[in-house]
C-alpha cells in the first residue's frame, strides 16, 4: 500500500479522482493432493461476500493451508483463488522449482528472507495456476510486462486471451483470472490504517471521498479498506498506477467483494 499512497502524493489533485477448463472439484498443492467436492463447498460457504460489519471479515473461518491453492470465488468466466505465502522452506523449494533465471535474480536481490520466501512462492503458484490453465508445465509459462509492470502472457503462449491479476498482503495472495475479459484483483489485510482520511482525500474519487466521510468511526475500517481495494483492482486491471490519471465508469465493470481469509479482505473486478 505505501507504494501506492506515494504514488497518489505525487498526482495532482485531480488525477485518480474521476469515476485446463475446470469441472473437476481439485485445488493444486505441491504432493497433488485433492479437495473433494462437499470440503470444496463448505469452503465456498464459509467465503460468501462479507456482510456491512467489519467484525464479519475476523469471524469467518478460511482453511487455508501452506502449498495449496483454494478457490475463493467463481462466477461466469472468473475465478479466484487464494494461498499462504508462509510455508516450511522445502514447501517453498517445491514451489519455486519452477520459475525461472530472472525470477530467481528476483527473489535473491530482497533484502529479508521472509520477503524472498513470500516471493518465490506468490510466483511458483501464479504459474501454477496459468499451466493449470493453459495445459503446459509451469516452467513453460512465459510472461511479458506492459509499460507500467503488468503482467500479462507471451505472445507465443496458447491461450493468449487469458487475463490474470495477482494481489498480497502479510501471509496471504490471490490470482483472479478471467477468459478475454480484463480483471483486476486487490487484498488487505484487515489492521488499522493511521492515514486512512488522509489517503482517502488524496486517492478516493469526489463521491467515494464523499460517502466514505460520512460513515461513523465504527465502520472507517472497513469503508476505507473496501474503497481502496476496489481503487486498487481498477488500476491493476487498466494497467496504470495510482499515481496516473484513473478514469472508468463502474458501469463498465463487475465488481466483487470476497473474503481471501478470516482477518482479510478483498476485491476483484472485471470489464463486463
Amino acid at each position: 500500500m505505501a507504494a501506492r499512497i506515494r504514488a497518489c502524493e505525487q498526482s495532482d489533485s485531480d488525477n485518480g479522482r474521476s469515476s485446463g477448463a475446470r469441472g473437476e472439484e481439485v485445488v493444486f498443492c505441491p504432493d497433488d493432493r485433492a479437495v473433494t467436492h462437499s470440503q470444496l463447498s463448505a469452503f465456498r460457504q464459509r467465503c460468501e461476500p462479507w456482510t456491512e460489519q467489519l467484525s464479519s471479515f475476523l469471524d469467518k473461518t478460511v482453511e487455508l493451508r501452506p502449498g495449496i491453492i483454494m478457490p475463493v470465488f467463481e462466477n461466469d468466466g472468473l475465478e479466484v483463488l487464494a494461498f499462504m505465502l508462509d510455508a516450511e522452506q522445502d514447501v517453498i523449494r517445491e514451489i519455486g522449482v519452477c520459475l525461472n533465471e530472472e525470477e530467481r535474480r528476483r527473489a535473491e536481490g530482497l533484502r529479508l528472507e521472509r520477503d524472498r520466501r513470500r516471493f518465490v512462492a506468490t510466483r511458483g503458484q501464479l504459474r501454477r495456476v496459468l499451466a493449470s490453465k493453459l495445459g503446459i508445465s509451469p516452467s513453460d509459462v512465459e510472461l511479458e510486462y506492459g509499460r507500467l509492470g503488468k503482467p500479462h502472457l507471451s505472445h507465443r503462449m496458447p491461450g493468449r486471451d487469458l487475463r490474470f491479476s495477482v494481489s498480497r498482503s502479510g501471509d496471504v495472495a490471490v490470482v483472479a483470472h478471467s477468459t478475454r475479459q480484463e480483471v483486476g484483483v486487490d487484498i488487505e489485510a484487515v489492521l488499522p490504517v493511521p492515514e486512512a482520511d488522509e489517503i482517502a482525500a488524496l486517492c478516493f474519487s469526489a463521491s467515494d471521498y464523499g460517502s466514505y466521510t460520512a460513515l461513523g468511526p465504527e465502520d472507517r475500517l472497513e469503508g476505507f479498506l473496501g474503497r481502496w481495494t476496489r481503487l486498487e483492482a481498477i488500476s491493476k486491471a487498466l494497467g496504470c498506477g495510482l499515481g496516473q490519471p484513473l478514469s472508468w465508469d463502474e458501469r463498465d465493470w463487475t465488481v466483487r467483494r470476497f473474503v481471501p481469509k478470516s482477518g482479510y479482505i478483498g476485491t476483484v473486478v472485471v470489464r463486463k
